[in-house]
């Protein structure tokens, strides 16, 4: 990955070393993965959700994206999952907050990846 995408990732809270080791320094791989994030659908699902109190599919939409971000190196939606999910799982739907800072750095993450 050329220093002008890594530097432009990684301050936007991509963890490129980490996921470039995932995907076994496959620059090309770890690309087109990335661009999978702007397909993905479970931001949305987790937003629908949330705005009509489905815990249980926000739940599951949160893990989701969770999981996927995480693999991808997207540490700044990452660790704002974490708490989010661990809240979800236990039918706590009090995260106006979170979820308010996950839509600025998902739109973050998806400009950023769809520059690329």
């Amino acid at each position: 990955m050329d220093a002008g995408k890594k530097e432009l990732l990684e301050n936007k809270g991509f963890d490129v070393d980490g996921a470039m080791r995932r995907f076994l320094n496959n620059d090309g791989l770890y690309t087109k993965c990335l661009k999978k994030f702007l397909d993905d659908t479970s931001y949305e699902k987790l937003k629908e959700a949330y705005d009509t109190g489905n815990c249980n599919e926000a739940f599951k939409a949160a893990h989701t994206m969770k999981g996927f971000v995480a693999n991808l190196g997207i540490n700044s939606l990452y660790n704002l999952l974490i708490p989010m999910v661990e809240k979800l799982r236990v039918q706590d739907m009090n995260i106006a907050s979170e979820m308010e800072q996950l839509e600025t750095l998902y739109h973050e993450a998806y400009d950023v990846i769809g520059n690329l």
